[in-house]
């Protein structure tokens, strides 16, 4: 009886532990690149959206990570040459996705667009999506577009200036020094409130001593959203987009935790 309990026990054992190692598909070696992020903007730059049906595959690593919320259900991957965004729709993401982890992206049958200068990439959106590519949403989806290795190596962003953005740039993770707050939507003048006051949450805008300015926005659910914004010469640290400051385009940097803005 008690042999016959022992070999359930391993059985149950080997079950689980296979259930978990399927949960974490690891393929080494990764396959290799046969185009780059810049080759796949530069092809879909004129199109509205289009599903690939070629054996696509580039490769880079993970630049973001959803641990602070400040980033939502999805995933930047950047290679030497550019960025794009991977329309995830999960949470939890970094758990198995973690910042510099080496991926390899296999697109046959995504749709891929450029959406405000960010290469997107996911499904096709259905009519009533809010968004221009729609969410993967599922694990199967996951694991048969992004292959992963063990390789972990954080990426270093490139150091800028914003009067040198470029479109191509979005999606990369980048950093930016010297920067001081001149603006927030977090404070009230009316009640008398100062940019002493100003918190990450919502819009804030940020400008060297040029005057070239880049605008931040946080979600109100980020772990770090309440924190106060340093009023004095700061080193930014995110991902390069583009979105609406002020009813007006222009460039914004996205942080994934509070230590991506650093006081000199």
């Amino acid at each position: 009886m008690l042999k016959r309990i022992a070999t359930i026990i391993i059985l149950i054992t080997c079950i689980v532990g296979c259930n978990k190692a399927a949960d974490n598909i690891v393929i080494e070696p990764l396959p290799l690149p046969n185009t780059t992020i810049a080759d796949l903007r530069h092809d879909i730059a004129s199109l509205r959206g289009a599903v690939i049906d070629d054996d696509i595959v580039v490769r880079g690593r993970i630049t973001s990570s959803d641990g602070e919320q400040n980033i939502y259900r999805t995933l930047f991957i950047e290679d030497d040459s550019g960025g794009v965004e991977v329309m995830m729709g999960s949470y939890n993401i970094d758990a198995d996705y973690p910042e510099g982890l080496e991926v390899a992206l296999r697109l046959d049958g995504c749709f891929i667009r450029l959406v405000d200068d960010m290469v997107q990439i996911g499904r096709e959106p259905n009519q009533y999506d809010y968004f221009k590519v729609g969410y993967l949403a599922t694990r199967n989806a996951f694991e048969r577009i992004i292959m992963r290795s063990r390789d972990i190596e954080k990426v270093t962003p490139q150091t800028i200036s914003p009067d040198s953005f470029d479109a191509s740039m979005c999606g990369r993770l980048v950093r930016l020094e010297g920067m001081q707050l001149v603006a927030s939507n977090s404070i009230d003048t009316l009640i008398g409130e100062s940019l002493s006051d100003a918190r990450w949450r919502g819009e804030s805008l940020f400008k060297n001593g040029a005057g070239d300015s880049i605008a931040i926005y946080t979600r109100d659910e980020a772990h770090y959203a309440e924190n106060s914004i340093p009023t004095s010469r700061v080193s930014l640290t995110g991902i390069l987009y583009r979105s609406k400051y002020n009813g007006r385009m222009c460039y914004h940097l996205k942080m994934r935790y509070g230590e991506d803005c650093t006081v000199y």
